[in-house]
């Protein structure tokens, strides 16, 4: 149906400059206030330029592959970019939002609908012929994708937005893809591995993360940043195409 990049991936535009502003007896106190709200804005101007930069970036990876991927085992391979796939997932919205975490990392949930924060229908654990199931109970209900990139203030890097942005969308929303365009065509047919497997494929090689990845260390300069994101998820050690 969509895809949406929000939260930091987006300006949100108005700043605290132009909300209600407080009001001071002390001049001092006031000077101090205007202090402190311009660092923060600058810090979260900041914040938005290196996630729409990563996002940019990964853009710019993201193609089919082709024969100049040989050199890296990677020809034949995906025939499609993957933003636009993802972009036509049968009755299914992917909003993949930006923010601050306690570690850089990411998530990927399948929500019945828009996810209700207080009640969530959340379907991401059920097993693949039960979800087959439940959309076949549900033809009319609409799907959402919700993916989440996190980063803190020290790992605020370009590098590190673009590998988890890879990892999630390569790694698992890529299979629910898959898995719900099958369904919509011929339910029953759809196959889809646990969050283990999906691990699994990045650690043995999973082919669509590979191109983007081999594709970004190779010709952007923060290429460290990914690479040093890449060995800290010790959940998924995930790998680059042979001497990248």
């Amino acid at each position: 149906m969509a895809l949406i990049f929000t939260g930091r991936f987006r300006d949100v535009g108005a700043s605290w400059a132009a909300g209600p502003k407080k009001t001071f007896e002390d001049p001092g106190e006031a000077r101090r206030y205007e202090r402190t709200m311009a660092a923060k804005a600058r810090r979260d101007a900041e914040t938005v330029r290196v996630f729409q930069e990563a996002e940019a970036r990964f853009r710019e990876c993201d193609r089919p592959a082709g024969a100049a991927d040989a050199g890296w085992g990677l020809w034949p391979g995906p025939a499609e970019a993957l933003l636009s796939k993802l972009a036509r997932t049968p009755r299914t919205d992917v909003i993949v939002t930006g923010g601050a975490g306690r570690l850089p990392e990411g998530s990927t949930r399948l929500y019945r609908g828009r996810p209700d924060p207080a009640n969530p229908d959340d379907l991401t654990d059920r097993t693949a012929a039960a979800l087959s199931d439940w959309l076949a109970a549900h033809p009319d209900d609409a799907l959402t994708l919700a993916v989440t990139v996190a980063v803190t203030d020290q790992t605020l890097q370009e590098g590190a937005i673009v590998e988890i942005l890879n990892h999630e969308l390569a790694a698992h929303v890529e299979p629910f893809a898959d898995f719900l365009t099958a369904e919509s065509r011929a339910p029953g047919t759809g196959v889809l591995g646990t969050a283990a497997e999906q691990h699994e494929m990045l650690h043995t090689g999973n082919p669509r993360y590979r191109l983007i990845g081999a594709r970004y260390v190779t010709r952007y300069p923060d290429a460290p940043a990914y690479r040093n994101r890449m060995a800290m998820d010790t959940n998924a050690d995930a790998t680059l195409p042979p001497g990248v």
